[in-house]
């Protein structure tokens, strides 16, 4: 029996095969046309996307055992992390093409935007809608709408960081963000397989930087893993001198449950926030999610070697990209 190889040298494997596949595929799908009507999708499928994500779309390709606990889109069953629509609904085309073109940092999905042209990015959101019959049967939702930004301010950052602890974003993010919260260790996607939360402090989010990327993450969630949808009722959490921060305190410190506490005592009660007007109750959600927004990027980042080498890009440094 051969013995199985460490982490690291999985990890140099892994990165091996991205290299030689994006040869392999950058020569491959060099040769195509770029006239849609000439565009051979499954070729393109097949040599830039099969390896990892399989012939049938299921995530199986002989390269998703390199890649470690984050595993390859399976597109058969069409749940998608990164969406525009609402918690729930298929992803709009739009959504699987700028995945496609933008890549997810962090993780093995390159970028495809350089090596692909638009035409032929679009071959490829077509053919893989194919491999899942609930493109056939139902249309996705509406994209959320992203109100207008709140300008950052130092107060909205102290209010983002107890919207944070009030929404119990540490429990799996940890109090400093870090992804090492009390239940980290603990997390499954919808297939049982581990899941870990994002750690805030290296930036370079996945489904995108910009304060409205994030916005939309928060409102969206991220379908297939824990990360819930911040919906309008769940944001409009009550407040008062009388609510109970035990269940929203587990592993902080007691500054920042002296600080909740005091937070919440300024917040409208259950009453209070029942006999708002749908105006003002939305605004209020609103007001909540950019302070949270804000404060998810005022976290701390490493800076490195391997940051100034890989992490300094416009995106990263201020969170808009010139995508």
């Amino acid at each position: 029996m051969h013995a199985k190889p460490n982490a690291p040298t999985r990890v140099r494997q892994a990165a091996l095969l991205g290299a030689l596949l994006g040869l392999v595929g950058a020569q491959n799908l060099s040769a195509q046309s770029q006239h849609v009507s000439t565009i051979d999708a499954a070729g393109l499928y097949r040599d830039a996307c099969s390896p990892c994500h399989g012939r049938l779309g299921d995530g199986q390709g002989p390269g998703a055992r390199l890649l470690g606990e984050a595993q390859p889109r399976d597109f058969t069953v069409g749940v998608f992390k990164f969406r525009t629509t609402p918690t729930g609904s298929l992803p709009a085309d739009e959504d699987i093409f700028r995945t496609i073109s933008r890549g997810v940092p962090g993780t093995w999905m390159p970028e495809w935007e350089e090596m692909l042209t638009e035409d032929q990015r679009w071959a490829l959101v077509r053919y893989i809608k194919g491999f899942s019959d609930f493109f056939a049967d139902e249309e996705p939702d509406p994209p959320v709408s992203i109100p207008r930004e709140r300008e950052v301010s130092a107060e909205l950052v102290s209010e983002g960081r107890l919207v944070y602890v009030a929404l119990r974003c540490a429990q799996c993010h940890g109090p400093l963000g870090r992804g090492d919260g009390p239940s980290a260790d603990e997390l499954t996607d919808d297939w049982d397989r581990k899941i870990h939360p994002y750690d805030f402090t290296r930036g370079g989010y996945k489904a995108g930087s910009a304060p409205s990327d994030i916005y939309r993450t928060l409102v969206t969630g991220l379908s297939g893993t824990p990360m819930p949808a911040f919906e309008r009722d769940i944001v409009l959490f009550p407040g008062g001198p009388d609510i109970d921060v035990a269940q929203m305190s587990e592993g902080l410190d007691p500054g920042t449950v002296d600080d909740l506490r005091t937070f919440l005592a300024d917040q409208p009660t259950r009453a209070q926030v029942a006999a708002m007007s749908n105006a003002d109750a939305q605004s209020l959600a609103e007001d909540r999610l950019w302070a949270l927004v804000h404060y998810v990027r005022s976290l701390d980042r490493p800076r490195g070697l391997l940051f100034r080498l890989f992490g300094e890009k416009p995106e990263l440094s201020t969170g808009r990209s010139n995508r």
